[in-house]
């Protein structure tokens, strides 16, 4: 059974920590990882990176030598967000997270040691500077890690929010009521857009199954779809084929037929058809507005 628009609190703070599987996400966080680090480096020159040179300011040749650290660490990013994830199966909240962070951090402190002693003809390849190095650049990591963690749910949660105050004004509009005309004076209709389950062409009429009562009822005016068009401005009235506009408020299930869909609606025996070239935009609208159960 479907249950028209099962809003949830999306601003609840804990959505702020889940940690996301987009391939989006991976890039950006890999990304904005190994600028922030390389950047960092430069600028404040931590950790010994220009122990070499008694003048701290910024050169070119530090710049250059550095360089490297960007696509180190965006590998190893890479690397463990794409190969090794997938593999673990970790939920995006679990409690198994934290030992994968730990992991996660050692392993971007790890890659940089292995580059910065390589660059230095393994001057400092030691356990105890590998010990200190993994520390301090964990400490540089954590900024853009969970920097780029909360801006990219924040700006998911936003989005989600302002799709659910749509939804909210769709579903609001719905107890409107409205005026069907025919082509003859006397032919009309005053319905709630709640009310109507579909609407399907017959010959020069259109048919509008609607509740009244809880009891399904049919009326018949001269009209065409196109004329319904701008009638039913509201995204919960979709049209499934050439013939057929129905109310997704009241859809029941779906089943998928190749090369379209099959709708069932509530209260309603016949099932309609969706036609392949209808097909993606109906799933989109009832991805965003429901909470679906396929078969």
């Amino acid at each position: 059974m479907l249950n028209p628009l099962n809003v949830k609190d999306n601003m609840h703070f804990q959505n702020l920590l889940t940690y996301p599987n987009s391939r989006k996400f991976k890039l950006i966080l890999a990304f904005l990882s190994s600028a922030f680090i390389y950047l960092f480096l430069i600028f404040f020159q931590p950790f010994g990176v220009n122990n070499h040179q008694l003048n701290e300011n910024i050169s070119w040749e530090l710049a250059i030598g550095l360089i490297w650290i960007f696509p180190v660490i965006f590998f190893t990013i890479t690397i463990n967000e794409f190969l090794l994830r997938p593999k673990l199966n970790l939920n995006q909240k679990n409690i198994f997270l934290i030992p994968w962070f730990t992991y996660f951090f050692i392993s971007v402190g790890t890659s940089s040691f292995l580059l910065y002693n390589y660059l230095g003809s393994f001057h400092d390849f030691s356990f105890s500077s590998y010990v200190k190095h993994v520390f301090e650049i964990s400490t540089v990591f954590i900024f853009p890690f969970f920097g780029t963690l909360f801006f990219y749910n924040f700006n998911k949660i936003t989005k989600d929010y302002a799709e659910t105050l749509s939804v909210s004004n769709n579903l609001s509009e719905l107890n409107e009521i409205i005026l069907i005309k025919g082509d003859y004076k006397k032919d009309q209709i005053a319905l709630r857009l709640n009310s109507i389950i579909y609407i399907e062409t017959l010959d020069n009429y259109l048919g509008i199954a609607f509740l009244e009562n809880d009891q399904v009822k049919k009326h018949l005016v001269r009209s065409t779809l196109s004329k319904m068009e701008g009638l039913f401005n509201n995204e919960l009235f979709i049209q499934c084929n050439r013939s057929t506009i129905i109310n997704l408020t009241h859809l029941e299930s779906i089943k998928k037929d190749s090369p379209g869909l099959i709708l069932k609606l509530k209260c309603i025996e016949n099932s309609i058809k969706v036609s392949k070239s209808k097909t993606s935009n109906v799933l989109g609208l009832i991805e965003k507005h429901l909470n679906p159960v396929s078969s």
